[in-house]
């Protein structure tokens, strides 16, 4: 039995017309004990979700809504049918490990914060292994109200989570892979294109902000570029050979072949088609961050031999 049959009289799912409001008080109701399972105080203020616009609330509401929009594209096209319910618990769940932070005191000593500063930068880069165990124990609290998730939807679940930030072979390495299910194919989808390439950028260096992570290092090589891969985040982050910009590429090398699903795939290539905004944006930034002409500049030859080095084409 889905979880959509079972779950209904538990799980208030928005509409695709609701307000961000609406979505807001819903997930209340919905995911509010994902939120106070943090192993630090054992509960985590609700309002870091919904008021964060980077990862937060706003960010999965913007890919719930897509999720839709692309499943319609999907059952349409292909007559496969898409478990709505999944693809809400998916969206919205995501990216909840990167709100298992400690909460900061008034008390806390220098040393003390600066702990807690570093567990939540790992619980940043860390988050689909948290998010995974967050919905292992939300399973739980599901049969507290007799309510049983199948193992398949479980699965599906976690499968997802733990892949969702999945580029590609290249970027990724062996450590993670494409989302098994439909439902997880369309949400990592979403995830990606959920508002314009310009939108995303803005919304990854929000996020860049908040952690502190420097928007431009003339000091990484071409090499170094070329080399990076998610699997080493942590050695690059140890070792100061991680900027925005090295992100930045990342994005902007995803590729229609990185979805296997040809539906999806088509739908990526059409949101792709607008990444000259994506890099015009990037090189705003750095004008705005009041990086140097010469730095701008630099950054766009680096652009220009990292799409031509790896034969990307938009």
């Amino acid at each position: 039995m889905s979880v959509e049959s079972q779950n209904n009289n538990f799980l208030k799912i928005p509409q695709a017309t609701d307000s961000l409001d609406t979505y807001k008080q819903y997930a209340k109701d919905n995911i509010l004990s994902v939120f106070q399972l943090d192993d630090f105080l054992k509960q985590i203020p609700l309002e870091w979700f919904l008021e964060n616009t980077d990862h937060g609330a706003e960010h999965t509401y913007n890919v719930y809504k897509k999720t839709l929009k692309i499943a319609q594209s999907v059952e349409q096209e292909t007559g496969i049918s898409v478990d709505k319910t999944l693809l809400y618990i998916m969206s919205g769940m995501h990216d909840s490990g990167r709100f298992r932070l400690p909460i900061t005191k008034d008390t806390d000593t220098e040393k003390q914060q600066e702990a807690k500063q570093q567990k939540r930068k790992k619980a940043e880069r860390e988050h689909a292994r948290y998010g995974v165990a967050q919905i292992k124990l939300w399973v739980n609290k599901l049969k507290d109200k007799n309510i049983i998730l199948s193992q398949d939807d479980q699965q599906k679940i976690e499968d997802y989570i733990l892949n969702h930030d999945f580029f590609n072979a290249r970027l990724d390495g062996e450590t993670y892979h494409e989302p098994k299910s439909i439902e997880g194919q369309i949400t990592r989808l979403s995830d990606r294109i959920s508002v314009p390439i310009e939108d995303e950028i803005k919304r990854y260096w929000e996020t860049g902000k908040r952690l502190g992570t420097k928007y431009f290092k003339k000091d990484i090589t071409w090499k170094e570029r070329a080399d990076f891969n998610f699997a080493n985040m942590g050695e690059y982050i140890k070792t100061g050979k991680f900027d925005e910009f090295t992100f930045f590429l990342s994005l902007l090398a995803q590729t229609k072949s990185d979805f296997s699903h040809h539906v999806l795939a088509n739908i990526y290539q059409q949101w792709a088609t607008n990444k000259q905004k994506g890099i015009d944006c990037i090189l705003q930034i750095a004008h705005d961050e009041w990086y140097s002409y010469e730095e701008i500049q630099r950054m766009k030859i680096l652009i220009n031999k990292y799409m031509t080095h790896f034969n990307i084409h938009f």
